[in-house]
């Protein structure tokens, strides 16, 4: 007689392969906002280097007035 399992047997097997993909989708989600998160810092941080560098020439041609 072949082995057939619970049907609760079988409920747990399912919601646990469903656990997994939802691990696997929200892991994948996170990776992907940090990804667009260091491409937004990256952003910033050149746009910080630019107002540096034009506030650096404001302040030597106020000097030379």
């Amino acid at each position: 007689m072949p082995y057939s399992g619970t049907p609760s047997g079988w409920i747990s097997i399912v919601l646990g392969l469903i656990l997994i993909v939802i691990m696997v989708f929200a892991f994948y989600q996170m990776n992907k906002t940090l990804s667009e998160l260091k491409v937004e810092l990256n952003n910033l941080r050149n746009s910080l280097e630019e107002t540096k560098k034009n506030t650096e020439e404001v302040k030597k041609k106020l000097e030379e007035v």
